[in-house]
This record gives C-alpha cells, sequence and structure tokens, in this order.
C-alpha cells in the first residue's frame, strides 16, 4: 500500500514544482486577444452573483460559432474576485493546467491498464504508476503549454481540454468495468452527452472528444464487448461522430459558398492552408520534440504561406511526412498501439484548427491537447524494460534529465512573460519577421508614459522604427500604418500624405480582417476623444474607403458601421447620417442582440424615445434567456 502510494506523492511534488515554475509568468499583463474578450467586454463585468448579470456575461463571447459561454462565465468570475487584474486570471489558467495534470496522471493510468488486459507487452503494474508520473511532469512543465496558461483567452482551450480529458477517463473506466462484467454504462454515456458538451461551449474544438473516445476505442478495447453492448457503442458513435460528419458534408455541398466566403478576409486560400499546415504540424512536433526558446513565441506570423507544392521547397516533403505520418499509425494499429494511439491522437487534435477552417495560420497553444499523445506514446517506450532492463537506470537518468530541461525553459519563459517590456523585446528578438511582434512593440512603446521630453522623444523613436517595420513587412498592411497616423496625430504632429494614400488603398482593395475594423474603430474613438488632432477629415476618409471594399462584410461591417455612425454623429455632428448608419447595422443582424441593442443606445441618446421604445420590445423578444433585462431596465430609465 505504501509502495501504491508513492507515485501519488511524486505527482503532488510535480504539481507543486509545475506551480513555482509558472509563478514569475504570473504578474504579466493582458494580451493581444485578451483585450476584446475580457477588458472592453462591458457586459463581462459582473459586481455581484445575480442570474440575470451571470447570463449576460455567459453569452457576451464574441469568438467561435457558440460564444463559448463557460469559458466567458469563468472570466466573468475572475472579475468579480479582483476586477481587471490579469494575475486574477493567470492563476485560475495555472490552477485548470493543474487539474489538466491530474487528468493526464489518471489517464495514463488507465491506458496502460487497458494496454497491459489487452497486450502482453506492456509497463508492469509496479511502474504504471511512475510512467504516469513522468507523462504528467513532461506535459505539465512543457514550455509549448505556457501560452494556454499565461495567455489568458486560452483559458478556452485548457478548459476544453479538461472536459476532454475528463471525458476520456470516464470512458476508460467505464470500459474497463464493462470488461470485467460490471455495470460501466454510466461512465461511458457521460464521457458522450456530459463532458462533450461541456468541452464543446468551453471551444468548438471540444467536438473532437468523440473522435478521441472512437480512437481509444479502436485501440485499446476493439469493441470487445457483448453483442447488445456492442451494438449499442456503435449507434452512439453513428450518433456523434457519422451523422454529425453527414450533416456538415451536406450542407457545404447544398451551400458551398459558406467555406469560400470565410477566406475572402484571408490571404491565402484553401489550397494553401492546407499545404502551409503540413509544415506547420512538423514544425510543432520539433517544438514538441526540441522546444527551443528561441523558436517559441506568442507570435508565429512570419512564417511563409505555401504557394504550392514547391513553393517553399519543404512543402513537398511536409505532405508527403503527413500522409506517412498517418500510414504509420494507422499500420501501427495491431503491432505497436501504443505508437498509433499517440501519433493518431496528435493528428486529431490538429484536425480541426489546423485543416480547412479558415482560421489564423498558427499557434501554440493549438498543441495543448494533441501533445498529449506524442508525449504519452514517447514516454511509455522510454520505460518499456523490453530485452534491455540493464539500461532502466540510464532511461531513468535520461527522463530526469529531459524533465528538467523542459522545466528550465519554462521557468525562462514564464519569467519573460511575467516583465511586459522584457516579454515584448524577446518576441521581436526572437521573431524579427513578424507584423504583429514588431506592431506589438511599438504600440507599448506609443503608450509608454513619459516623465521628461528625452524619454518622450526615445519613446516616439522607438515607437515610429517599430510602426516603420511592421508596414513595410507586410504589403497588405493596415495596422502599422494607421499605428503611425495614431501616433503622429496623438503628438499634434503632421501625417504624411503617403500614409493616407497607401492606406486608403489596402483599405479599398485588399481583403479586410477583422482587426482591421478594430484598429479604424479606435481610431476614431481616440479622435472623438480630441486624443487624436488633426486627423478629422483622415479618419471620415478612412472609413469611406474601407466602405468601399468587397470583402467587408459580416460582423466587422457591422461594427464598423456603427463606429461609423458614432463618427458621423461626434465629428460631423450629421445627426440623419448617423442614425442611417446605426440602423444598416442593425437591419444587417437583426437577430444579433448587441446590434440591436446598440441601436437603442442610439436612439436614447438623440431623444428618438418613441422608436427606442420600439426597438427595447424588438430586444425583449429576441432576448428569450432575458440576459439583457437589466440594461433594458438601464435605458428605459434614461427615456424616463
Amino acid at each position: 500500500m505504501t509502495k501504491n502510494r508513492i507515485p501519488l506523492f511524486a505527482l503532488l511534488l510535480v504539481l507543486v514544482l509545475t506551480f513555482f515554475v509558472y509563478q514569475p509568468g504570473l504578474s504579466g499583463y493582458f494580451l493581444f486577444d485578451d483585450s476584446v474578450n475580457i477588458i472592453e467586454n462591458n457586459q463581462l463585468h459582473i459586481h455581484n452573483l445575480d442570474w440575470p448579470g451571470l447570463k449576460q456575461a455567459a453569452m457576451s463571447g464574441i469568438a467561435g460559432m457558440l460564444g463559448r459561454p463557460i469559458s466567458m462565465l469563468s472570466f466573468a468570475l475572475d472579475y468579480l474576485v479582483a476586477d481587471n487584474n490579469p494575475a486574477q486570471f493567470k492563476r485560475t489558467n495555472l490552477i485548470i493546467h493543474l487539474l489538466n495534470g491530474i487528468c493526464i496522471y489518471f489517464l495514463a493510468l488507465l491506458l496502460l491498464k487497458a494496454h497491459r488486459t489487452k497486450f502482453a507487452f506492456s509497463i508492469p503494474v509496479a511502474n504504471a504508476g511512475w510512467v504516469s508520473v513522468c507523462i504528467t511532469a513532461a506535459w505539465l512543465l512543457h514550455p509549448l503549454n505556457l501560452s494556454s496558461v499565461l495567455y489568458v483567452v486560452q483559458r478556452m482551450t485548457s478548459l476544453s481540454s479538461l472536459f476532454c480529458f475528463l471525458g476520456l477517463i470516464f470512458y476508460v473506466h467505464g470500459r474497463l468495468l464493462m470488461a470485467a462484467n460490471s455495470k460501466g454504462w454510466l461512465y461511458v454515456f457521460a464521457a458522450f452527452f456530459v463532458f462533450t458538451p461541456l468541452a464543446i461551449f468551453s471551444k468548438e474544438n471540444g467536438a473532437l472528444l468523440p473522435l478521441f473516445l472512437f480512437l481509444t476505442e479502436s485501440i485499446f478495447f476493439r469493441f470487445d464487448a457483448p453483442i447488445l453492448s456492442r451494438k449499442l457503442l456503435k449507434t452512439i458513435y453513428t450518433c456523434t461522430l457519422a451523422l454529425p460528419l453527414l450533416v456538415i458534408l451536406a450542407y457545404t455541398a447544398w451551400h458551398p459558398e459558406w467555406l469560400g466566403d470565410t477566406y475572402k478576409i484571408r490571404d491565402f486560400t484553401l489550397a494553401e492552408r492546407l499545404l502551409t499546415e503540413a509544415r506547420i504540424v512538423w514544425f510543432y512536433i520539433r517544438l514538441i520534440f526540441v522546444p527551443d526558446i528561441n523558436l517559441l513565441g506568442l507570435y508565429h506570423d512570419d512564417i511563409a504561406i505555401s504557394r504550392d507544392l514547391l513553393d517553399p521547397i519543404t512543402t513537398l516533403p511536409a505532405c508527403l511526412g503527413i500522409l506517412g505520418l498517418a500510414i504509420t499509425g494507422i499500420a501501427g494499429y495491431k503491432r505497436l498501439p501504443i505508437v498509433a494511439y499517440g501519433i493518431l491522437f496528435f493528428l486529431l487534435g490538429h484536425s480541426l484548427e489546423s485543416s480547412f477552417i479558415p482560421l489564423e495560420l498558427i499557434h501554440e497553444h493549438r498543441n495543448y491537447l494533441p501533445s498529449f499523445g506524442l508525449i504519452f506514446a514517447l514516454t511509455f517506450y522510454l520505460f518499456v524494460p523490453g530485452k534491455h532492463n540493464e539500461s532502466m537506470k540510464i532511461r531513468s537518468l535520461l527522463a530526469i534529465f529531459i524533465l528538467f530541461m523542459l522545466g528550465s525553459i519554462s521557468y525562462l519563459r514564464a519569467a519573460q512573460w511575467g516583465d511586459v517590456a522584457e516579454m515584448k523585446l524577446k518576441e521581436v528578438a526572437h521573431h524579427p519577421m513578424s507584423h504583429r511582434a514588431n506592431m506589438d512593440i511599438a504600440t507599448f512603446y506609443a503608450s509608454l508614459p513619459a516623465t521628461n521630453q528625452i524619454e518622450a522623444d526615445e519613446y516616439y523613436s522607438e515607437a515610429y522604427k517599430f510602426y516603420v517595420r511592421a508596414a513595410e513587412l507586410s504589403s497588405s498592411d493596415t495596422l502599422g500604418l494607421m499605428g503611425l497616423i495614431s501616433l503622429h496625430a496623438n503628438r499634434a504632429m503632421p501625417v504624411e500624405t503617403a500614409w493616407i494614400t497607401v492606406l486608403t488603398q489596402r483599405l479599398t482593395k485588399l481583403p479586410f480582417a477583422t482587426n482591421t475594423g478594430n484598429s479604424l474603430s479606435r481610431l476614431s474613438q481616440c479622435t472623438i476623444a480630441k486624443n487624436c488632432q488633426g486627423i478629422d477629415d483622415v479618419v471620415g476618409q478612412l472609413f469611406e474607403a474601407a466602405f468601399k471594399n468587397p470583402t467587408l462584410s459580416g460582423r466587422t461591417k457591422t461594427q464598423l458601421l456603427f463606429a461609423w455612425s458614432d463618427y458621423l454623429l461626434q465629428i460631423r455632428q450629421d445627426q440623419t447620417a448617423a442614425l442611417r448608419a446605426a440602423r444598416e447595422a442593425a437591419a444587417r443582424e437583426p437577430t444579433d442582440i448587441d446590434a440591436q441593442m446598440n441601436l437603442a443606445i442610439i436612439l436614447v441618446n438623440l431623444n428618438l424615445n418613441e422608436e427606442a421604445r420600439k426597438q427595447i420590445s424588438v430586444i425583449r423578444q429576441l432576448d428569450r434567456l432575458q440576459t439583457y433585462t437589466s440594461s433594458l431596465k438601464d435605458l428605459e430609465k434614461l427615456i424616463k
């Protein structure tokens, strides 16, 4: 009994070590998408635990098709505890990371038990706990997982992964009970019908859980069950895998434009994305096995897009390599089940975010769940005695050395992320060709408060240098040029005509990205607040150029119309045009409550009380969950 508990004490030590490794990074600030999802999301900022406020916070998400309500609710609870203190949000992320580590330990134990039950060649019972601890430590301490912890908004990834791991634990435990002639169906049903929805409503790639369950069943259990149980299992998989896939295929065949239209805002096509992702997946594998701190980073937009199989030349080998990996995984189904499981788990984990969906090309956090597969397989074969028991001490020392290296790199990286200036400087040093890294450091210098003129000149010079570099790095850049305009307008300095000319052309013709709309809206707000001087007409010219762009559509256009309405009202003082723009924006999204709320606010501000009352009535009909009840009451008070 005491020996069996020793691995649990080792697990506790690993959790404590991970906690201290991440401590330097908890002092960091919000990053990148944290702003729009948390800081600027007023519906998330609750002050008590009343039901309407919680519902409104949960439904306030703008990421993904479903809004990710479970993740949003967790952000709201952090805000309730500590307002917009990033340390509180990061501590919660770290707790979720540690919980995931605990789940990995028990999942590894169960998988090793299932493997031992099915196959003769396996790890002895006495060693299973230690191997599971090693798997857990490698995953917890791996520096590739750091961005999922210290980049606050990626709680969506870690929380979805938590429910996926729990679903896998319940499923394997249930199937082991069924194999021992015990009742395990309750656990199996929980995996499909409790943890899958929880994972999906944390982040949409939680929909991969049934696929992971199918892989686990195929490798470790192979549908070995009584006839009725086997039929029921196959029916569940048909309902959770085959039917949704058929629905997606049928919808795509009936509405093929949905996929093509979503690529309009990207500077790559579907084919180019698939080719590029082959290279990116190999880049991920390299970082898993050789986590070079100089290659790791928040931004990886400096990777070249594959325009065809030979441009760049590594594209074809990468594609053939991915095919080879898949074949190896499938071929190893019988002889090397752990290899098959590790490879296929990793590939399936990337089957959404690294495939046809027109997301941004590369982010480290996409490996948070998939990396478990490769780490599980590698650690298993590191510790399988086989015919080489005499090398076990050397292999154990090698494992300790690997864990030490992983922990050291993560600690160094956490220390960098804990210092805002240090992190931004390292990002641009490690990724000098990254447009976003240059934009980030430029915006940082532009916003630094100076205590004297020498500092002010130095900050301006650095901001100017990095904004110019960002604009030069990309022929489609708009953010660097807007940054230059904002930098000069904030300091009442003249804006160069060339910036306006080039920016106007790009806003008119190039694919219109969401962050371009956000940047233009912020520039308009700066002008309205009188913080940006001398560019009133310039901002109007930029808006007019944006509305000529044929790729401006969807929610981005709706939000830009509302920003345009505000500009027309505050700067040009044209109430008629402002109201027309707001009505057009609301009409574009007739079922979007936020869009209808924006129109209601504008109507109240213009003292169009009768129309405002009608608009509030429309919103109440849309608000079936009554998440906007409190906000609507506030608007009615303003009317009175």
